[in-house]
């Protein structure tokens, strides 16, 4: 087959086969030009390669209950056929009056594209031995359930309870909860304090900063940083024999300087205890952040062509970079877009990126229509009842911000540079309180990028109209009620 003088590892009828062949011929089956079916190619035909009974052979590794070809990891059946059995097997505990719930979760996975994929996390994840563990209680497990569990095992087991709810939850065996408020229930011996922190200050403005799911994840971890940063401070504290009333100023900046820049994140936590009166006022810095750098106007408007014409740049990093290169938005809010966010205002399409629609031209609309349409990534995560723009390989979640970072990078797209120059070249033209809004930014936020751009906006009271006509888009508004535009 391959011409190379090696170790035969099995004789087919079109003769001695290497282990390399062999190997590669079982795990990727082709398409038999004779039946057309989905087959091992074990011998030729016409000088093409065919499957065994197209050319008056049997045919050894067809599956006996589905006729596919059978698995290469597992002895007897296909993937598919096998990994029913598995899911049978996993969930065979669970009650007969729960097993509806699990219904639309092993539908899913036992119907998805790569079968392998869920075959391998059946047979070797930790979180699918838990599942079995939970099931084999033979009761539906809970939230309460997972919280038990996570209680009393170390951090890398955590993780792995966590990514079983997120599973849970995707496939609605488990409802929807506020992880900000559960996580407190973890350290009940600060919940005391964090739980009106977490209720009075990191939920509103949570709630406030994201009222739509593009930015629920990235607020998400935004709120479970602070917290953790809490607990972590209170902890040290109390090993000193400290309560927080007791804190002083030497204690906090020693802390500060024992350890990574992320300790700076207390300052939330900290400002929120001394204007309650549970501490002294303690000063705790703005986490150190280098002046950012933006590119040239014409490197800017360059790279924005590139993304919106060069096929040859994969579609999925050539609509990050345009929504980069245009909106400024962080990956993170990039990478969580939801298919939602994609949709139309009196026949014009438009983009939602935080409260108001951002009316788009021609070509960006078709970048994005085109990016929604292509199939979602082959694995268990097909089946997945939530869509985003670009769909994680997990069920439920879209990629993260370091997949997307690694891929804009691979083409040599500058991300913070190419964030400050779109943000300041906004900033130019918009005033902070249609910015902020426009763009999901906080108020502070859109304020500081207008004193960077450091321009007259008056103009912007004119409404204007502009034209997409090869050179730099600009942001413009119609009227008052009709969403922006980019012209």
């Amino acid at each position: 087959m391959c011409a190379i003088h090696a170790e035969v590892c099995a004789r087919w009828p079109l003769g001695p086969v290497c282990k390399s062949c062999y190997r590669h011929a079982r795990t990727t089956p082709g398409t038999c030009p004779e039946c057309e079916r989905t087959r091992v190619l074990i011998a030729q035909w016409n000088s093409r390669r065919v499957c065994g009974p197209c050319a008056g052979h049997t045919d050894p590794y067809a599956c006996p209950r589905c006729g596919n070809p059978r698995s290469y990891m597992v002895r007897g059946l296909c993937d598919r056929c096998t990994l029913h059995d598995q899911l049978d097997a996993l969930l065979d505990s669970v009650p007969a009056a729960a097993r509806s719930r699990f219904e639309p979760m092993r539908a899913a996975l036992a119907e998805c594209d790569q079968p392998r994929t869920v075959l391998n996390w059946v047979r070797n994840s930790h979180s699918a031995r838990l599942l079995a563990d939970l099931a084999a209680a033979e009761r539906t497990p809970t939230h309460e359930d997972l919280d038990g569990l996570a209680r009393d095992v170390g951090r890398g087991d955590a993780q792995t309870i966590d990514y079983l709810r997120g599973i849970l939850v995707t496939y609605q065996v488990l409802p929807e909860r506020n992880e900000l408020v559960a996580r407190i229930k973890r350290h009940p011996e600060h919940a005391l304090l964090l739980s009106p922190y977490v209720r009075w200050s990191l939920l509103p403005r949570a709630r406030r900063a994201s009222p739509r799911p593009a930015g629920s994840k990235h607020r998400i971890r935004w709120a479970y940083t602070r917290i953790n940063t809490a607990v972590a401070f209170l902890t040290a504290m109390r090993e000193q024999g400290l309560g927080l009333a007791d804190v002083t100023q030497h204690q906090v900046d020693a802390w500060l300087a024992g350890a990574p820049s992320t300790r700076y994140e207390v300052r939330d936590f900290v400002v929120w205890a001394a204007r309650r009166g549970h501490s002294h006022p303690l000063l705790v810095p703005h986490r150190p952040k280098k002046d950012p750098v933006g590119l040239d106007e014409d490197s800017h408007w360059e790279l924005l062509h590139q993304c919106l014409t060069d096929t040859a740049i994969p579609l999925d990093v050539r609509a990050a970079g345009a929504v980069l290169l245009l909106f400024g938005q962080h990956l993170a809010r990039i990478a969580a877009l939801p298919t939602t966010s994609l949709s139309e205002v009196d026949s014009h399409p438009v983009l939602v990126l935080a409260e108001t629609p951002i009316r788009l031209p021609e070509p960006v609309a078709l970048l994005l229509a085109d990016l929604a349409a292509q199939s979602p990534p082959s694995g268990w995560a097909t089946n997945s009842p939530r869509h985003w723009l670009y769909p994680g390989t997990r069920p439920g979640q879209h990629i993260s911000s370091a997949t997307l970072a690694r891929r804009l990078a691979a083409h040599h797209i500058p991300i913070r540079p190419a964030r400050t120059t779109a943000l300041v070249q906004l900033a130019e033209d918009l005033p902070p309180a249609v910015l902020a809004p426009l763009l999901g930014l906080h108020a502070v936020t859109a304020q500081h990028w207008r004193r960077r751009a450091a321009t007259d906006w008056t103009a912007y009271v004119e409404a204007r109209m502009s034209t997409w006509d090869g050179g730099a888009p600009v942001l413009a508004v119609v009227n008052r009620d009709a969403p922006p535009t980019i012209g």
